[in-house]
């Protein structure tokens, strides 16, 4: 490429892209590369504030940016994304499908340790839907040299991100307390009906039980003996004299992976398994906080994670939910982790 004045670029083929921005309005691709400048873009260029613009002098060596782009976000991306059209040098990356992102940390530290690579993604695990935006790269000349890509290609091929898609469960619901199953307060449970189907869960049946260990064992039993893949439990998961869900969950003979949790909301958590099948136990702010660490637990096991002790943890990192005026969950950095 050569670099001469605009004034005298008539006639000439422009290398690269020119971008025209507008603050608050736009920011578009002005002039593109290949176009042979006209006489009459000399006074858009210079308005663009071009003092100089790049042309091709002779034969280029290397990969245009664009082209590079291409290629480093192939060589990254999984079956469950889909690249969209080169845009002013970036190639962004979309999902396919609804399902939780993972990046690793130690492969993106290590493309963008290559020399003129550029590689940006959304956190670890967070949950996209289809069409979501989830990485993009560029590089930073209008050209890099093949030798650089291929190291790309070779990190690339260790796995960088991937998507796993949502699995969808038939999902039994247990409702506790004594003041909800005799009348005295109103069962609110079609809230969180709406939550799990909003998720993409088939609610499958419930039951309205007291505070009795036995009631809540048989309900659990009941329900998972009627098809249900998993069973939640609301509320009775204080310290509160009455509060027994924990002890009818063990009843079933389920084993408790962990009861209580680092992040707030959702102090009281439980999370058990009985012959391969999740029973979440929600401490009762899941009927007054739109977002709990049950959200999160719930998006890894759609994920096909399995959960342990040691990942709620980690979630104490991130684990404090500000409760915004306009909640932008997940677009923030609830329930991350580390």
């Amino acid at each position: 490429m050569k670099k001469i004045k605009v004034e005298d670029a008539v006639g000439r083929i422009l290398a690269h892209d020119i971008t025209e921005i507008i603050p608050g309005k736009k920011k578009d691709v002005a002039f593109r590369r290949g176009k042979v400048i006209e006489k009459g873009d000399i006074e858009r260029l210079l308005d663009l504030g071009k003092g100089h613009i790049y042309v091709f002098e002779k034969e280029i060596k290397g990969i245009h940016e664009e082209e590079a782009a291409i290629r480093i976000a192939e060589s990254i991306k999984d079956e469950n994304m889909e690249l969209l059209p080169p845009k002013e040098g970036k190639v962004s990356i979309k999902s396919k499908v609804d399902g939780l992102f993972y990046v690793n940390l130690k492969h993106l530290m290590e493309i963008n340790n290559i020399k003129d690579v550029l590689l940006s993604v959304v956190p670890n695990r967070h949950p996209v839907k289809k069409g979501d935006i989830v990485a993009a790269t560029r590089i930073i000349p209008l050209y890099i040299n093949e030798k650089e890509l291929k190291k790309v290609e070779k990190v690339g091929e260790k796995g960088i991100i991937s998507i796993k898609p949502f699995k969808y469960f038939k999902i039994g619901l247990v409702i506790t307390g004594s003041e909800v199953s005799s009348g005295r307060v109103k069962d609110a449970s079609n809230m969180v009906e709406e939550k799990l189907k909003n998720y993409g869960h088939d609610v499958t049946g419930k039951h309205i039980v007291p505070d009795s260990i036995g009631k809540i064992k048989d309900a659990i039993l009941d329900l998972f003996g009627k098809g249900a893949e998993m069973v939640l439990t609301t509320g009775g998961l204080s310290v509160d004299p009455d509060d027994v869900t924990k002890e009818g969950i063990e009843a079933t003979g389920a084993e408790v992976l962990f009861y209580g949790t680092p992040v707030f909301p959702g102090a009281m958590f439980l999370v058990a398994r009985l012959k391969g099948k999740y029973i979440l136990g929600a401490p009762a702010c899941i009927y007054y906080n739109r977002y709990t660490v049950f959200d999160i637990v719930l998006t890894r096991l759609m994920a096909g994670e399995r959960m342990h002790k040691r990942d709620m943890i980690k979630l104490s990192y991130g684990g404090l939910c500000l409760q915004c005026k306009v909640c932008h969950y997940p677009n923030c950095f609830f329930g991350k982790g580390i």
